[in-house]
């Protein structure tokens, strides 16, 4: 059993009508609040130190493990043993200033993005007995490039976000690519997604009766910790290959996240909170991540000179809602209700698709033993004004990048580094409202005000092959 939730007695005028709303309104306040920020402008779309380096044109001219990610064809490249090992690394900052129900302008807020490194580790074999060496297989494990953020928890922006700390996904891929032709090569792969999503968010507990919208002393600091071991996905991809002219198309199907978790609510402060209890803490939340097409052109006029022009297609708009599920949770001891079971709620996103376009190369100096890298990248925002919050604060973005590699006998170390430029927002007609446990609620918006991003991504890496 959870701890009691105690929410305000209302007046004893009130019709039993508004006790049922209620009811379902302190689902909202433990649920909603809790969703996890797995949305548009969280996973950043180049990954890896040399597809980094070259701004994610990365398609056509996969050619190492890193294609298990980008296009599983490009496995084909990879003869006998090959394995990669590679840690990136996620810098965010956010400066939000809110602007308040009242339109009033409140301190400026930073986040405090908690730094952890973020591992690729995989392998890949071809076996020399297997159809003339033209069968590739790779096994490896990786975790998106994303920022986990933290505030005050007293912060104007604490109807948002309060914290991500906690929260890890890791995707494991089993992937096999194939040489049909000396010129057409084929790749699929199989992935699970595991993924432990922990968010806290503070929810309000006011009536609007005897308090003000955003009294502090209503506030309630709520945390959801839910786990999803099998999230089954996969991508696929080719590529038509020449000696001076490739061209690669990789398809990367949706993931449909279904976890299990619980709840934990501290009381708000206010003496009025006694009476009514929540019992239970199972929820079930279920949210889709986007499918994703990429294709891309590489150009080899040289040996030594490689350049890759490419675009992709990011369908956040499958992202239409958070769902979340009570198994078990009931409100009890409600003054002329008794017991209301919490059945099925949902959450509106109403995130958009995002187009990409990137350009980037590398030039190999000195033998190959040293290339150099560069390029660069444009993608739209997936979150429209209206739902914009400091959970997902995404927009429109330049992202420019560079890298480097050196090699020295069998292994190759990896460099790569990205900065992002993305316009600042300001946001009027916010859609995203506080969520209160007491209905009807009022509609006051928590996302309001001007949004700067800052981004910075660096990545290390070190390939071996036998």
């Amino acid at each position: 059993m959870s701890p009691p939730l105690k929410i305000p007695e209302p007046p004893r005028s009130q019709h039993q009508a508004t006790l049922r709303l209620a009811s379902l309104g302190l689902a909202a306040w433990l649920l909603f609040g809790a969703a996890p920020a797995q949305a548009g402008g969280m996973f950043f779309s180049a990954r890896g130190a040399r597809p980094l380096g070259r701004a994610g044109a990365f398609v056509a001219g996969a050619d190492d493990l890193e294609s298990i990610y980008y296009n599983p064809a490009g496995l084909a490249e990879v003869g006998g043993i090959s394995m990669l090992g590679e840690l990136g690394f996620f810098f965010e900052r956010v400066r939000y200033q809110r602007a308040d129900s009242g339109g009033n302008l409140l301190p400026a807020v930073r986040s405090d993005n908690q730094i952890l490194p973020l591992p690729f580790i995989g392998v890949s074999w071809r076996p020399k007995r297997l159809l003339h060496e033209r069968v590739t297989f790779a096994l490896a494990a990786f975790t998106p490039y994303t920022a986990i953020s933290r505030y005050t928890l007293d912060g104007p922006q604490r109807y948002s976000l309060v914290s991500l700390a906690g929260t890890a996904v890791l995707t494991g891929e089993l992937a096999v690519a194939v040489r049909v032709t000396p010129f057409l090569y084929l790749g699929a792969g199989f992935q699970n997604l595991f993924a432990n999503v922990s968010n806290t968010i503070v929810l309000s507990g006011c009536t609007s009766l005897n308090c003000a919208p955003e009294d502090p002393n209503f506030d309630s600091p709520t945390q959801v910790r839910a786990t999803s071991a099998f999230t089954p996905s996969g991508n696929l991809g080719a590529q038509f290959v020449t000696k001076r002219v490739r061209v690669g198309v990789s398809f990367q199907l949706p993931q449909f996240l279904r976890a299990r978790g619980t709840l934990r609510t501290r009381l708000p402060s206010d003496p009025q909170f006694d009476g009514a209890v929540v019992v239970g803490d199972r929820v079930d939340v279920a949210f889709d991540l986007p499918w994703v097409l990429r294709g891309g052109v590489e150009l080899r006029p040289r040996p030594w000179v490689r350049i890759e022009a490419g675009a992709d297609y990011e369908a956040w708009q499958i992202q239409d809602k958070f769902r979340f599920t009570p198994r078990g949770v009931y409100i009890d001891n409600i003054v002329g209700v008794g017991r209301y079971d919490l059945g099925p709620l949902e959450l509106n996103r109403s995130l958009r698709g995002t187009v990409g376009a990137n350009i980037g190369g590398e030039v190999e100096l000195f033998g190959r033993r040293l290339t150099l890298r560069a390029g660069y990248r444009f993608e739209s925002g997936a979150v429209p004004d209206r739902t914009l919050t400091v959970l997902t604060p995404d927009g429109d973005k330049h992202i420019v990048t560079a890298g480097a590699s050196i090699r020295i006998w069998r292994l190759r170390l990896d460099a790569g580094y990205g900065h992002v430029f993305q316009a600042d927002r300001t946001v009027t007609q916010s859609e995203s409202y506080q969520l209160q446990p007491i209905r009807p609620p009022q509609p006051i918006p928590v996302g309001n005000g001007t949004y700067h991003v800052v981004r910075d991504v660096l990545s290390v890496a070190a390939e071996v092959r036998f």
